[in-house]
């Protein structure tokens, strides 16, 4: 996702502090992000790399907003913004930011495989088959090697 002022960041270059609490999983984080962060998704919703997820608050309470990044058939990044918790950090006016993956794109196939499979089976969307899968849909988008800042034992 690049910003407007063409400089090219990622959500993280946004993160301000991380939430280090009970709400803290294996698949998913909280964080204080730069109000900026926001405004970039919008933009990258505009050109068509995420889209607007109706009904956030159902599944995340506190939501105001949430976009999935739509680029790959699979392993797509969701932001789901918390607008009214916010904070100045560092000087800037930030907002709470939920992030986290999602296996599939489509709607119904993430909602099906693995909203209602980790329900019934009680499991998390696994670190390990995420970074495998967004792996191999940046090589077979032909995008720079995928290179989270964490590894994978």
């Amino acid at each position: 996702m690049a910003p407007q002022s063409g400089l090219k960041l990622t959500p993280l270059d946004y993160f301000k502090e991380v939430v280090w609490d009970d709400s803290f999983a294996q698949d998913r984080f909280f964080a204080y992000a730069d109000i900026k962060l926001r405004d970039q998704v919008v933009f990258a919703a505009q050109r068509g790399l995420f889209r607007p997820e109706v009904g956030a608050q159902l599944f995340h309470p506190g939501a105001t907003s949430s976009y999935k990044q739509i680029q790959f058939g699979d392993v797509n990044l969701r932001l789901t913004f918390h607008e009214n918790d916010t904070r100045a950090i560092d000087g800037a006016q930030c907002i709470k930011v939920e992030s986290d993956m999602d296996y599939h794109r489509d709607l119904g196939a993430h909602a099906l495989l693995e909203v209602v499979a980790n329900a019934v089976t009680g499991s998390l969307t696994d670190p390990k088959v995420v970074y495998q899968l967004r792996w191999i849909a940046g090589r077979r988008a032909g995008f720079p090697k995928f290179n989270p800042p964490y590894t994978v034992r």
